[in-house]
């Protein structure tokens, strides 16, 4: 299987990222480049975190009652400030203490 060598983008060529705009004013910039890459490693933090949570390799704040499902951000509702679940909108939450709050009651 051969590989193919990358061809340098020329600075009024559209960007590779798909953003649409010439390279000279996407990643060609480094400023735009490093915030970027800030934003992606955040993003990636996060999805690494929720698949962790989804495997159950780290506790979640709250569980529905309802539907099982685990979170750490309820949702609000609209005409009460009572937490909901994002999946069902259910209002039976469990809260999960943390290990540490276990040992201080």
């Amino acid at each position: 299987m051969a590989i193919q060598s990358l061809t340098e983008v020329g600075r009024n060529d559209l960007c590779p990222c798909g953003s649409g705009l010439k390279y000279k004013h996407c990643h060609g910039d480094e400023a735009k480049r490093m915030i970027c890459a800030h934003i992606a490693n955040e993003a990636m933090a996060r999805l690494i975190h929720q698949e962790r949570k989804k495997h159950g390799l780290e506790p979640c704040q709250y569980t529905c009652d309802n539907c099982g499902h685990g979170f750490d951000e309820p949702k609000r509702g609209i005409t009460t400030s009572a937490p909901l679940c994002p999946k069902c909108d259910c209002a039976n939450l469990t809260e999960i203490k943390s290990e540490e709050e276990n040992e201080i009651v």
